[in-house]
């Protein structure tokens, strides 16, 4: 998944480097919103992730995801990045 994001995700787009878990975290630039991100991944690019949002008491943590790297095999994680990588770079056209 890293070297998958390394090659398809704009470059204002960051994200932490697991050393185990099952997650990543990804930072979007402040004025993006994953929620709406999501519905646009999910309803034209056929992919999913979890909004950052959900894990802040406050409400905050709009421009932030958590993709999942242990359920998918490589092939199916890299698919599924490139069309995440393609649903950002919409939004960020925008």
């Amino acid at each position: 998944m890293m070297k998958a994001m390394d090659e398809h995700f704009p470059d204002n787009v960051t994200w932490t480097k697991p050393e185990g878990g099952m997650f990543t975290w990804v930072t979007l630039p402040e004025h993006l919103d994953s929620k709406l991100i999501l519905m646009r991944a999910i309803n034209e690019d056929n992919v999913a992730f979890v909004i950052g949002q959900a894990f802040y008491p406050d409400g905050s943590g709009r421009n932030h995801m958590r993709l999942n790297f242990s359920h998918s095999s490589d092939e199916l994680i890299v698919e599924g990045i490139s069309r995440l990588a393609k649903t950002l770079k919409k939004e960020m056209e925008q």
